[in-house]
């Protein structure tokens, strides 16, 4: 197998790896943005429900209301609290996701250039080989004829 055939196969390799990547941050994305918008739906019900109580028009709530509202109203916070813990992961994760993306791809890239210098080395020695037989049939050529002549 020659040097180019070599470092093609590990051409692919790479390409394939820098290809996940970017499919693994594309996820890391897509779940950011599902994370962010369950915040918002959280974010609306609690003021939704908040609005509720205002909403009643002033009217009088008892004691056990209230205390169930306010009960309730402490669990949805407790809830939007997790979900920006939760929006807090799913950004390191976009972030290791997206600098392994990175990562990947500049290594391709770079192979790329190898292969793409190999292949312009090969090709110009091919030349050179195809050059150096047609001199030497030229000189055969030449030398055949010129015996013929003396």
């Amino acid at each position: 197998m020659s040097r180019l055939k070599r470092l093609e196969t590990v051409e692919g390799v790479m390409d394939d790896k820098a290809e996940r990547a970017a499919r693994e941050f594309g996820e890391a994305q897509q779940q950011l943005d599902n994370e962010r918008q369950r915040l918002e739906q959280l974010q609306q019900f609690r003021a939704e429900y908040q609005g509720r109580l205002t909403g009643d028009g002033g009217a009088t709530m008892d004691a056990f209301r209230l205390r169930d509202f306010n009960a309730f109203i402490a669990r949805i916070d407790a809830a939007i609290e997790q979900q920006n813990e939760q929006i807090r992961a799913a950004e390191r994760q976009f972030q290791r996701a997206r600098e392994h993306w990175e990562h990947e791809r500049t290594r391709a890239e770079a192979m790329g250039k190898v292969v793409a210098r190999e292949r312009d080395a090969e090709q110009r020695q091919e030349r050179k080989r195809e050059q150096t037989q047609a001199d030497e049939l030229a000189q055969r050529m030449f030398a055949h004829r010129n015996k013929g002549r003396r």
